[in-house]
This record gives C-alpha cells, sequence and structure tokens, in this order.
C-alpha cells in the first residue's frame, strides 16, 4: 500500500511540476503574415517587411515618425527574407542566416520571434506599426 501511495504522489507531482502557466499564450497563426511594418520592442527602430526584403528605419526624433520606403528614409543594406513553415528566414551578408519560429498573438499586432543565439534561445516580440499595445498584454 505505501509502494502505491509513493508512487500516486510522486506522479501526481511530477504532472504538477510538467505543467507551464502562460497567461497570453504566443501560438503559431496561418493567417498572419509577416508583411508589413513591426516596431521593435524599444520602440526607436522599424522594421518593414515587404516584397522579400526588410527594410530598416529609426526614428530621428523621440516619439516621432519613421520613414517610408517612398521617402527612402530606411537604413541602406536591406536584408533578404522568406517564410519556411512557420520559421521566417534572413539573410545577411553574402552567406550568413538567421532561422526564427515566427509566432503571433493579439489578433496578428504582435511577433514573438525565437531563434538560437550564443547564449541559447533568444527571442524577441515586436508590434505592428499604430498597434495600441495597452490592448494587449
Amino acid at each position: 500500500m505505501r509502494k502505491i501511495l509513493l508512487f500516486t504522489f510522486f506522479g501526481a507531482l511530477l504532472f504538477v511540476l510538467s505543467c507551464k502557466k502562460d497567461t497570453q499564450p504566443v501560438v503559431s497563426n496561418p493567417t498572419c503574415s509577416i508583411e508589413g511594418r513591426w516596431i521593435h520592442p524599444l520602440g526607436n527602430t522599424l522594421y518593414e517587411f515587404k516584397d522579400s526584403l526588410k527594410y530598416t528605419f529609426y526614428q530621428t526624433t523621440p516619439g516621432g515618425q519613421f520613414g517610408t520606403i517612398a521617402d527612402s528614409n530606411f537604413i541602406p543594406d536591406q536584408q533578404k527574407w522568406w517564410m519556411e513553415g512557420d520559421s521566417l528566414v534572413q539573410k545577411f551578408g553574402s552567406s550568413s542566416y538567421l532561422k526564427s519560429l515566427a509566432e503571433f498573438d493579439c489578433n496578428c499586432n504582435r511577433m514573438k520571434l525565437t531563434s538560437n543565439c550564443a547564449t541559447g534561445i533568444c527571442s524577441v516580440s515586436y508590434w505592428k506599426e499604430g498597434f495600441d499595445t495597452t490592448t494587449c498584454q
């Protein structure tokens, strides 16, 4: 009887410890698209993914606007990008690539990119330009 109780106790403990609580799950969503303008969490950099090219824009004044492709107000040396399933692949230079799992939430207004980096697993969340971030935490 003691062995059964011990086995049940450890089984229940293992089950409880293996559960992960996530208040706002980030999920892959095939209806969401990388194409568009995404603001970096620090708020001073915007990336525009358009026609397989990634453009980088910096704000020139705090709280200011970002440039557009039309006004050529982007940083030179755009990167090529493409999707492989749920992953975003970005090409840097002639032979460097970064592959990141792309997950979306907040009705496709937040994108989380997760990839392997020198310190382990790294992830960054970006917001669609113009989205009120206080409406989705």
